[in-house]
């Protein structure tokens, strides 16, 4: 039975343990059944993230806000978003049913050919992008029948053509939060391709596989991991984080070190996402991504 986190409309599903170090997780929204859904929030709030993924929007339609505000952007009903250096946000006109898989960028590398520097900060349509096996995927996943169906589909292409013996899925199975472990999960898929583990040697690659340059993996995916854990003690502990004590025991500096890398990753400090997250439905991912 695969572990979910569930809001009324919304679910994260993660994959089975082996495809870990490959597949982050699955979510899926529905907002297309009752009068309650209907009106669930159409505007959502997405930070930058190292990961990439494809969407189907297999009932309804979604456009990308402008942050300037110019006219929103039309989408694609079948997405592949690449890695984002900023947050963004997306609305949906009406009702929507989503299907999405994201996957670790170094991974979709390998699955699929393509250069991830390509991707950022792109929402493409993944029709006009990917090769022609992820095509055809793409069709069958939009026609199957029910969303474990196409969890099944994605999981049979991905066992076929990753090669999980280059150590990342050991990796990324590993203790600690889910950014710091992909970390770990680049360096090892560097050193068991012959690269060595070296800065240098990861910083010559991680364009390829990772789109973006090592430091700014690292702050991203720090940002994830202090803010993740940072949300799991306070709901454990039913205390507002201390962000002086957050900051320094994830390494940060100080809390303006951790406030400003908070503001780039998801546009707000640290108290301000909190407080959004807790009071504005559009900040729904935030809320079940932790």
């Amino acid at each position: 039975m695969r572990l979910r986190f569930q809001l009324p409309f919304a679910t994260v599903a993660l994959p089975p343990l082996a495809l870990a170090g490959c597949i982050r997780a699955y979510l899926i929204k529905d907002t297309t059944g009752g009068k309650h859904l209907q009106e669930a929030p159409r505007l959502n709030r997405y930070p930058a993230s190292v990961y990439c993924g494809v969407a189907w929007f297999l009932q309804g339609s979604s456009e990308r806000i402008d942050p300037e505000g110019g006219a929103p952007q039309p989408l694609a009903s079948t997405l592949l978003l690449g890695p984002q250096t900023r947050p963004w946000a997306t609305r949906n006109p009406g009702p929507v049913r989503t299907f999405g898989v994201v996957f670790q960028p170094h991974a979709f590398h390998q699955l699929t050919g393509l250069p991830i520097s390509a991707l950022v900060d792109g929402l493409l349509p993944a029709q006009e992008v990917l090769p022609a096996p992820w095509r055809a995927l793409c069709d069958a996943v939009r026609h199957a029948q029910d969303d474990a169906a196409r969890m099944a589909l994605i999981e049979d292409m991905v066992a076929t053509h990753w090669r999980s013996s280059d150590g990342a899925q050991a990796a990324d199975g590993a203790d600690g939060a889910p950014g710091t472990r992909w970390m770990r999960a680049l360096q090892a898929h560097a050193a068991a391709s012959g690269l060595g583990g070296s800065l240098r040697s990861l910083e010559r690659h991680a364009r390829a596989w990772a789109g973006q340059p090592v430091r700014r993996l690292a702050w991203l995916s720090r940002a994830e991991s202090t803010l993740l854990q940072a949300r799991t003690d306070s709901e454990h502990s039913g205390q507002v984080p201390r962000w002086q004590d957050v900051a320094s025991g994830a390494g940060y500096a100080d809390q303006s070190h951790l406030c400003r890398e908070t503001q780039r990753v998801t546009g707000h400090s640290p108290g301000e996402l909190a407080r959004g997250v807790d009071t504005d439905d559009s900040y729904w991912f935030y809320r079940l991504w932790s």
